[in-house]
């Protein structure tokens, strides 16, 4: 493994990222990782130990730190997000990473980021989205504070309401959610689902039963142990590895 940090964007917004040591001369598929945090910070369960997991499987993880709070009114999340996926494939070979097979994993408001760019930006260079528990809608259910701190205006929270953005250019996409978060309502997920087979966009979508909001890989590692939630992990790599087309 090879750890690297390097920034994208106007604010020079770091990104980690968790490189597979070079066993062969094959590159590595590339996953964005997004973690949650209500625009208002960046949740750390939700990025390293997510990256460990997958480098784990040979997939090379990028944890984006967007910018939040205040700071967006400098530079918006979308902008940043698009900056990292055009330094990726800028430098697919010095890092050594395959950029036909990249992917973006979001949690919360930050699988809100990922759908923003797989919806508004077409998700371009990307075979495939991964969304945890996602801020989907502006309407009767959403999570009125991560809207709060992204929109500035009537019209930006209609436009961020992603459930009426996707179309047949949205990446296939996989989501994961828990049937009584009591945070971001499960309605998030569905209507977004609802969308996506509107639109014959391909997905997979896994509701469990019960779990508490931005639970992340769902051990006791990261302070949320749930055995069934937990399994999400290997349902996506099984469902992205067929997307790639790709074997460890």
């Amino acid at each position: 493994m090879r750890l690297e940090t390097f920034t994208v964007g106007a604010l020079s917004c770091p990104v980690d990222a968790y490189l597979p040591g070079r066993l062969t001369d094959r590159p590595s598929p590339a996953l964005i990782i997004v973690p949650g945090g209500g625009y208002n910070h960046v949740s750390p369960r939700e990025g390293e130990p997510v990256a460990l997991r997958f480098l784990a499987h040979s997939v090379a993880c990028f944890v984006l730190h967007y910018p939040v709070g205040d700071a967006i009114a400098s530079e918006r999340p979308l902008d940043t997000i698009t900056q990292l996926v055009d330094t990726l494939v800028e430098r697919a070979d010095e890092l050594a990473i395959d950029k036909d097979r990249m992917a973006i994993l979001g949690f919360s408001a930050g699988a809100h980021l990922a759908a923003s760019y797989g919806t508004l930006r077409k998700g371009r260079h990307l075979k495939a989205m991964l969304l945890g528990y996602p801020v989907i809608t502006s309407g009767q259910f959403a999570h009125r504070g991560s809207f709060d701190k992204l929109c500035q205006s009537g019209e930006e929270r209609s436009m961020y309401s992603l459930e009426d953005q996707v179309d047949a250019q949205t990446p296939p996409t996989f989501i994961f959610h828990t049937a009584d978060d009591a945070t971001v309502p499960v309605e998030n997920s569905l209507l977004f689902a609802m969308a996506l087979s509107k639109a014959k966009v391909p997905f997979s979508m896994h509701i469990y039963p019960s779990g508490i909001h931005g639970s992340s890989i769902g051990t006791e590692s990261v302070g949320t142990p749930n055995a069934q939630l937990a399994g999400w992990v290997d349902e996506a790599l099984t469902w992205l590895f067929g997307i790639w087309d790709f074997r460890e």
